[in-house]
C-alpha cells in the first residue's frame, strides 16, 4: 500500500475521535439517536480544525447499518465505502470549481433520485462561499424543500460571503480554533503510534506553531519527521524551532524583559541576533505581542491558564515578567505596537521597522505620565515640602493692582512706589543713602515729651504722591539740622543703623530745647507724623504689614489738585473724557494717512506676496485716517474692478492695516466717487483698452485665448527702434 500522511492516515472516524469540538459531536450525536434530522447543515469555522471531518462522521452516522449510540460502527460496508469515498450515494463537491449555475442546475435535477445502496443521499458542499450568486438562487427552493431522502452539508471558511437567505434555511455550527495542550497531546498519541522519539518541548512547538489548526499540526508533525526523524537521538526542540522559524522561549523572555524593563541596547542586540539566525521577523512580531498579552493577562488575573491558550511552561515565563513590571506599561506596549503589524508586512527592511517600532513603543510606555505627576505631587504635599507655598495668595483672588502675602512670608513681593506717567521708561535717579540716626541710651521721661503728643501715635501708611512728599522732607530733615534738631548724644552714646526707609520716621527730641508746636497742617499738604518712643521700654513685636503694590499717580501742580478736587463730580468726569479724546484725536494724527496706506501696499506686495492686489490698491486715494478708520475711495468709473478686488480682500487688509498702524481694530473703508482719475490716466486707461481690444482681434492671440479658455489682462507698447512700435503681450 502506498504511503498516506499522516493528517489522512489519522482522520477521525468516530464523534468520540474529534478534538476540540466536544459540542458539535454531542450535538450531531444526539440528533442520530432521537431521529431529528434536518434537511442542511452548515459548519463554519478557520482552516484545518474539522469541518469535513465532521461532515463526513456525520454522513456515516446517517447511514450506518448498526449505529451505536449515534456513533458509526465503522464496520458495515456503508462505513467503509464512506471512509474510502467511494460511496455513490455520499457526494462531495468543491464549490471552488463547480461555481457555475449549469452545475447547480445538474444537482437540483440529481436530487430526485432515489440513493441507489443507502438511507440517505447525502451531498457534501465545501467552501460554498465561492458559488456564484446565481448558483445560490437556483438552489435555494432546492435546499428550503428538498426530498426526504436528500441532506445538504454545507462547510465555509467565510460565512460572511454566504447569501443570508441560504444561513437562514440551514442549522449553523460554528466550529472553533483547537487548543494547543489539545493538539499536543494528539499529537503524542501519533508519535507513540508511530514509534517517532520526539521531546515534549519539540511537540509544544509544533502545537503552538499550527495556531489552532489540527491538520496544520499534523502536517508539521509529518515534515518534521521526514527532516529529522532519522536521528537516534530523536528530535529536539531546538530543530522544531529552527525549521519552523519560531523563537525559544528563554530568548523570547530575555527579550521581554528588555522590551518591559526599557533596555533599548538589548533589545537592539535580540533582534540583530533573530535576524542573524534567519528568524521570520513577521512571526517574531506576533510572538512579541502574544507575550505581552500573555504577561498583561498574568497581571491582571489570578488564573491566567483559564484565559490563555498555552502550555503550562509558558504561562510560568510570562508570570516571572509580569511579577517585575506594571500592567499600565505594558498596556501602552501593547496599544503601541499592536497596530504596526499591517505596515511591518510591507516594511522593505523589516529588521530597521521592527527595531524603530519597539523604541518608539518602549518611549511612550516608559514616558512619565499625568497620573504618577500628580500622585508624586500629593506626596509631597503630604510630607509638608509645600507648605511655603501656601503663604502666598492665588492670582484670582488678588484685587486689581495689589499683590497680598502672608505675613512674615520669605515670597513677600515688595511694594512699588508710585511714579509719575510722564517718568516711566527714564532710569531712576540715584538716592542718597539713609543716614543714621543717633538715640541716646538714657534719657529723662519728663525730657522727651513734645508738643505733638496730641497726634496720634501710629501713622497711617501713606502712598502715592504723598509718600513722596514726605520722603522729601525725611532727607531735608536729615540735611538741615536747624529746621528739624536731632537729639544730642548723652554721655558714652551709641550709634544704631536705622532701619529701612519706611513711610512712617522715628527720632528722639533733644535733651535740652524745647521743641516747637507742631501745627496742623492743610488738608491739602502730606503731613509728616513723628512719634516718641520711650527708651527704657521693651520694643513689642510689630505688627503685620500688608504691601501694597500702587499704581502710577498722575502729578499735577498743586493749583490744578486743588481746582480738581473743588469740582463737582460730573465737572471732573466730563473734564477727563475731554481730555482722552483730545489725547486720542492727537495719536490718531501721528500718522498721515497716505504713509499708512503706502506701507500697506509695500506690505501686501513684499510680504503678502499679492501683486495683483497691490497694484489694484495704486489706483485708490486716501481719503482720511481719523482713529480706528482709514477711508479710501476708487473712481466710480474707471476703477471699478480694483475697488472690487481690495473690497474682496478687506478682511486681510484690515488686519495687516492694524498692525502695521499700531492700533487694534483699525479697519479700512473703501467706497467710490467720481472724478477721482485726471484727465492724463484716463487718456492712458483708454489707450489700454484700446490696444486689448485690437490685439484680442489678433487671429492668432484669439485662437490661444479660445484653446486655454483665457482672458487677456494686460497690454503695453514695447519700442525696439524709433521708428518700429510693437505690442507684446
Amino acid at each position: 500500500m502506498s504511503y498516506q500522511v499522516i493528517a489522512r492516515k489519522w482522520r477521525p472516524q468516530r464523534f468520540s475521535d474529534m478534538v476540540g469540538q466536544e459540542h458539535i459531536a454531542r450535538t450531531l450525536k444526539n440528533a442520530v439517536r432521537s431521529g431529528r434530522i434536518a434537511h442542511a447543515y452548515l459548519f463554519v469555522g478557520p482552516r484545518g480544525i474539522g469541518k469535513t471531518t465532521t461532515a463526513r462522521i456525520f454522513a456515516k452516522a446517517l447511514n450506518c447499518e448498526n449505529p451505536q449510540d449515534g456513533e458509526p460502527c465503522c464496520q458495515c460496508e456503508s462505513c467503509r465505502s464512506i471512509a474510502d469515498e467511494t460511496n455513490v450515494d455520499v457526494i462531495e463537491i468543491d464549490a471552488a470549481t463547480h461555481t457555475q449555475v449549469e452545475k447547480a442546475r445538474e444537482l437540483c435535477e440529481d436530487v430526485q433520485h432515489l440513493p441507489i445502496r443507502s438511507k440517505y443521499k447525502i451531498y457534501i458542499i465545501d467552501e460554498v462561499h465561492m458559488l456564484s450568486k446565481s448558483a445560490w438562487n437556483a438552489l435555494l427552493k432546492t435546499i428550503e424543500e428538498p426530498p426526504a431522502h436528500a441532506k445538504f452539508i454545507f462547510a465555509t471558511t467565510e460565512v460572511n460571503k454566504v447569501l443570508p437567505t441560504v444561513i437562514s434555511r440551514c442549522q449553523r455550527f460554528d466550529l472553533r480554533r483547537i487548543q494547543t495542550n489539545a493538539i499536543a497531546a494528539r499529537l503524542q498519541m501519533i508519535c507513540d503510534a508511530e514509534n517517532v522519539r520526539i521531546s515534549k518541548e519539540a511537540v509544544n512547538v509544533i502545537a503552538q506553531a499550527a495556531d489552532g489548526g489540527m491538520r496544520d499540526a499534523q502536517s508539521l508533525l509529518d515534515q518534521l519527521i521526514s527532516f529529522f526523524g532519522g536521528d537516534e537521538s530523536g528530535i529536539t526542540e531546538q530543530q522544531a524551532l529552527e525549521l519552523f522559524g519560531l523563537t525559544a522561549p528563554k530568548e523570547m523572555e530575555s527579550l521581554l524583559n528588555a522590551i518591559t524593563h526599557n533596555d533599548r541596547s538589548a533589545v537592539i542586540r535580540d533582534i540583530h541576533d533573530f535576524a542573524e539566525q534567519g528568524k521570520n521577523l513577521e512571526t517574531l512580531f506576533e510572538e512579541i505581542i502574544s507575550w505581552l498579552r500573555g504577561i498583561l493577562l498574568s497581571r491582571i488575573l489570578g488564573d491566567p491558564a483559564s484565559v490563555l491558550d498555552e502550555t503550562p511552561d509558558k504561562i510560568e515565563a510570562f508570570q516571572r515578567v509580569a511579577a517585575t513590571v506594571a500592567p499600565a506599561s505594558v498596556q501602552r506596549l501593547l496599544e503601541s505596537i499592536s497596530g504596526a503589524g499591517y505596515l511591518l508586512r510591507d516594511a522593505i527592511n523589516k529588521q530597521v521597522f521592527l527595531e524603530s517600532i519597539l523604541l518608539k513603543a518602549m518611549r511612550i510606555a516608559h514616558a512619565p505620565q499625568i497620573a504618577d505627576l500628580i500622585a508624586r505631587l500629593n506626596q509631597i504635599r503630604s510630607n509638608g515640602e509645600l507648605a511655603p507655598l501656601e503663604s502666598v495668595v492665588p492670582l484670582y483672588e488678588l484685587p486689581a493692582g495689589q499683590a497680598f502675602t502672608t505675613p512674615g512670608s520669605r515670597f513677600a513681593v515688595p511694594s512699588i512706589p508710585a511714579v509719575p506717567v510722564n517718568e516711566i521708561g527714564k532710569q531712576p535717579a540715584p538716592q542718597p543713602e539713609p543716614q543714621p540716626v543717633q538715640q541716646p541710651r538714657t534719657a529723662p521721661e519728663t525730657e522727651k515729651k513734645t508738643a505733638v503728643d496730641s497726634v496720634p501715635s501710629v501713622a497711617a501708611p501713606v502712598t502715592g504722591a504723598a509718600s513722596q512728599v514726605q520722603s522729601e522732607a525725611e532727607q531735608a530733615s536729615i540735611r538741615d539740622p536747624e529746621t528739624k534738631p536731632v537729639a544730642e548724644p548723652a554721655t558714652e552714646p551709641a550709634t544704631e543703623p536705622a532701619p529701612e526707609p519706611q513711610t512712617e520716621v522715628i527720632t528722639e527730641p533733644p535733651a535740652r530745647e524745647s521743641v516747637p508746636e507742631v501745627k496742623p497742617e492743610p488738608a491739602t499738604e502730606p503731613r509728616i507724623e513723628v512719634i516718641s518712643v520711650p527708651a527704657p521700654e521693651p520694643a513689642l513685636a510689630p505688627e503685620p504689614q500688608i504691601e501694597v503694590i500702587t499704581e502710577p499717580v498722575i502729578e499735577r501742580p498743586p493749583e490744578e489738585e486743588k481746582a480738581v478736587r473743588s469740582a463737582p463730580a460730573r465737572t471732573r468726569r466730563r473734564a477727563e473724557s475731554a481730555s482722552a479724546r483730545k489725547d486720542a484725536d492727537a495719536e490718531s494724527e501721528e500718522i498721515p494717512g497716505p504713509v499708512v496706506w503706502e506701507k500697506l501696499i509695500l506690505d501686501v506686495r513684499e510680504t503678502l506676496c499679492k501683486k495683483t492686489l497691490a497694484q489694484a490698491m495704486l489706483a485708490a486715494k486716501v481719503i482720511s485716517f481719523n482713529g480706528p478708520c482709514l477711508q479710501i475711495a476708487f473712481d466710480s468709473l474707471y476703477s471699478v474692478g480694483e475697488s472690487i478686488l481690495v473690497s474682496r480682500e478687506k478682511p486681510l487688509l484690515d488686519m495687516r492695516l492694524a498692525a502695521i498702524a499700531e492700533r487694534p481694530g483699525a479697519y479700512l473703508n473703501v467706497e467710490r466717487r467720481p472724478g477721482l482719475v485726471t484727465p492724463e490716466i484716463r487718456k492712458q486707461k483708454e489707450d489700454a483698452e484700446a490696444l486689448r481690444r485690437q490685439t484680442e482681434r489678433n487671429p492668432f492671440i484669439a485662437s490661444i485665448l479660445d484653446t486655454f479658455d483665457g482672458v487677456l489682462t494686460d497690454v503695453h507698447h514695447l519700442d525696439r527702434n524709433e521708428n518700429e512700435e510693437v505690442s507684446d503681450i
